[in-house]
């Protein structure tokens, strides 16, 4: 699990989508996972971008204000890793969602 992956996380039954936004060392040393959700039906604005893989295929839009820590438990598979534009984007939106 790296910063910028997208994966599906399971829980509830339901299946969602998450990009990794924590630092990798913190990751890799905790049981939880800083992410962020994505949706694909909302729109993007500058604190909620749409992001792409390295495919070129769209991952979704980062639901910013959403941040939070997901158990590695409920990570099921890893989707991609998004491109370099969009992982700076998620940084924008990240600093602006978080006023830093």
């Amino acid at each position: 699990m790296r910063r910028g992956e997208v994966w599906a996380i399971k829980r509830a039954g339901r299946e969602h989508l998450v990009v990794i936004v924590g630092h990798d060392t913190l990751t890799e040393a905790r049981t939880g996972v800083l992410s962020v959700p994505l949706s694909d039906v909302r729109a993007s604005t500058l604190i909620e971008p749409a992001l792409w893989l390295d495919d070129d295929t769209p991952a979704g839009v980062a639901l910013t204000p959403r941040v939070g820590e997901v158990t590695k438990d409920y990570f099921s598979e890893c989707r991609g890793k998004l491109r370099d534009d969009s992982l700076s984007s998620l940084d924008i939106a990240l600093r602006a969602a978080l006023d830093l």
